[in-house]
């Protein structure tokens, strides 16, 4: 039995994706000029391939369906998430090839090893193009600057989006919103689609570059303020090294949660405030006003629960560990396994929510959270005495409403009921994952299991540890899915799942 009947246009889908894998292509060709420069001539045949192979297959692709009629929303929930499983894919090839030949020519290297292992280089893959975080880098050795610069390109690119940088090279029209809302995003800055993309790309080019100085000039070296820019403002959470932000000077972390703040801001915002120079909204938008005190009230929260349970004494880092969850970005400048499990909760609901929509954040976001409180109080007062009659003597006019609520007007029913569905969707699979996970993680650690999974669902990168080069593979698998999924903020990963019965409806009917 099938509960969609909706044709699905693949040749659009098939071009679509074409054009999206011209991405890697692009980011292939900056990297080999890193290797150029660096000297690295030993990664030039691995990129150059990867560019050439990612070519030719999105020309094949592109160019064999250019005259497919438009693709529909369903179609362009299909591509978005079709496109980051194959860039993901293709872009693990180069973690593979590099350190296979950098082992082969003799260098010791643990981290060397561990991507040399196909499933490490796709979940690094995954993580990073989903700016979650997540890493296998967690030894120490030898490391290629190609390889570095690759991860921080993922988490660049991955957390504006790849929809978004096609959009602003292209002329997709109607077509484009349709992918631009199908990776989760709605806001629209000027008259059409191309024109908000330009304006996007811009802004983060914009503050990747202050990022970069503003590290600069604190005393972080040239190419780690280069890279961490480029992860920061994405929040995305790679760092060069295994120990994440620890050892940096406290000057430096309070950059970093300046620019992990100013990433979890939405495009909208920052676009009227560059050019209408109204820079009142940055306090009068509720969810921006809800995001700072989160992230203050949040910080002095967990300061408390910190002195409660006799863990005080890293005021800092408490703030820092604070803000990346909540903003989502994933850096770290102490063990988590300091905190006590009041806290590591605590940092799971920051991590839940985010910070706000149109951002490069992950999570729920602040207002589907607001939508979600707004939802609450429409149903107290739905029982209120004022609100009585309407209740039990009109019935018939609520019926485009969710029972016992009264909202005044279809705009506002729409974003509550949409709130409310990602809530649950979300909720659940969070918890079904954790049920899953704890298959493989050791008794006493069910809390850090909660944790590892809302890190990866929430694209966070915040590990409690449980996630490592030795996890067991069917677990890797199960974080990249939630990755993926987080991504996406579930629905075009579900219409992707429903889209499988639909093939072979199709399939049966050519049969008959």
């Amino acid at each position: 039995m099938f509960f969609f009947t909706q044709k699905i246009n693949w040749q659009a889908i098939i071009g679509q994706v074409g054009l999206i894998l011209h991405i890697p292509v692009a980011m292939a060709g900056l990297t080999l000029i890193i290797g150029v420069i660096y000297g690295e001539w030993f990664s030039l045949l691995p990129f150059g391939a990867l560019g050439v192979f990612s070519l030719l297959l999105a020309q094949i692709m592109y160019r064999l369906t250019k005259k497919a009629k438009a693709a529909h929303l369903w179609d362009a929930m299909v591509i978005a998430g079709i496109s980051w499983i194959i860039c993901s894919v293709l872009a693990a090839i180069p973690f593979c090839w590099v350190s296979a030949i950098r082992i082969k020519e003799g260098i010791d290297s643990e981290v060397l090893h561990i991507f040399a292992q196909p499933i490490n280089a796709l979940f690094e893959s995954f993580s990073g193009f989903t700016s979650t975080g997540l890493t296998m880098m967690q030894k120490e050795g030898s490391f290629p600057h190609t390889l570095q610069w690759w991860r921080s390109l993922l988490e660049w690119i991955g957390g504006l989006g790849l929809i978004v940088f096609i959009l602003a090279l292209t002329h997709l029209n109607k077509q484009g919103f349709q992918l631009y809302y199908a990776e989760a995003r709605s806001e629209q800055m000027t008259k059409n689609i191309e024109g908000t993309a330009h304006w996007i790309w811009g802004i983060y080019l914009i503050f990747t570059f202050i990022g970069f100085l503003l590290f600069l000039v604190s005393g972080m070296p040239l190419w780690e303020s280069i890279n961490h820019a480029m992860t920061v403002i994405s929040t995305g959470g790679f760092t060069l090294t295994e120990t994440s932000f620890q050892g940096y000077s406290l000057s430096i972390q309070i950059i970093a949660m300046f620019m992990m703040l100013i990433g979890s801001i939405s495009f909208a915002v920052h676009y009227r405030v560059i050019c209408e120079k109204n820079f009142g909204i940055l306090w009068k938008s509720m969810q921006h006003r809800l995001l700072y005190i989160f992230a203050i009230g949040g910080g002095f929260l967990v300061l408390l629960l910190n002195y409660w349970n006799g863990s005080s004494g890293q005021y800092a880092n408490s703030f820092f560990e604070w803000v990346s969850a909540l903003t989502t970005c994933g850096f770290s400048t102490m063990d988590l396994s300091f905190f006590s499990p009041m806290v590591k909760l605590f940092l799971i609901m920051g991590m839940f929510v985010g910070g706000a929509t149109g951002s490069t954040v992950g999570g729920l976001k602040i207002r589907r959270v607001i939508y979600l409180v707004s939802g609450v109080f429409l149903r107290m007062l739905s029982i209120t005495t004022q609100k009585e009659k309407v209740i039990t003597q009109k019935q018939e006019k609520l019926t485009n409403e969710p029972p016992g609520v009264i909202l005044p007007s279809t705009a506002k029913s729409e974003r509550l009921i949409t709130a409310e569905v990602l809530f649950s969707l979300w909720t659940a699979t969070l918890f079904v994952s954790w049920f899953l996970i704890l298959r493989w993680v050791p008794k006493g650690r069910a809390l850090d299991a909660l944790f590892e999974v809302t890190s990866a669902m929430s694209n966070v990168g915040l590990s409690s540890g449980i996630i490592n080069s030795d996890f067991p593979t069917a677990g890797k698998w199960l974080f990249m899915f939630l990755m993926w999924m987080g991504r996406l903020e579930i629905i075009p990963a579900l219409v992707i799942l429903l889209t499988l019965p639909l093939i072979t409806k199709s399939f049966c009917k050519k049969e008959k």
